[in-house]
């Protein structure tokens, strides 16, 4: 596999003091993927980890950042969804098809819990 294959994106040192009480390791990985925004070509990784949690990296030509872009807490109703969508709408770097992207739904579930917070 390529050294900048899907496999070697999240390493131990992404899990050190990620989240606050919280101790995870590769071994916590149940689903890996990339996306990519279907507008602008970017690609971002995408680990699910057993408890819901899910880590973001963005990819770039030279393979990915060194750091952890985004941690997207669990959520297990519609409300705490909302939430979440909430939280990343507030950052301007986001585009509506990013949000979607990462938290694996559709743009346009994204773009109605905006237009009716």
């Amino acid at each position: 596999m390529a050294k900048n294959g899907l496999l070697s994106t999240f390493t131990d040192s992404d899990f050190r003091g990620m989240i606050a009480g919280e101790r995870y390791d590769l071994s916590d990985i149940v689903s890996l993927s990339y996306v990519t925004n279907k507008s602008t070509g970017e690609r971002m990784a995408r680990a699910v980890l057993s408890d819901g949690v899910t880590l973001i990296k963005h990819v770039g030509p030279r393979g990915t950042g060194d750091k952890i872009d985004h941690v997207i807490p669990s959520y297990r109703n519609i409300a705490s969804r909302n939430a979440v969508i909430l939280d990343l709408a507030a950052d301007p770097d986001l585009t509506q098809e990013m949000i979607a992207a990462m938290m694996d739904i559709s743009q346009s579930t994204v773009s109605n819990v905006l237009r009716n917070s």
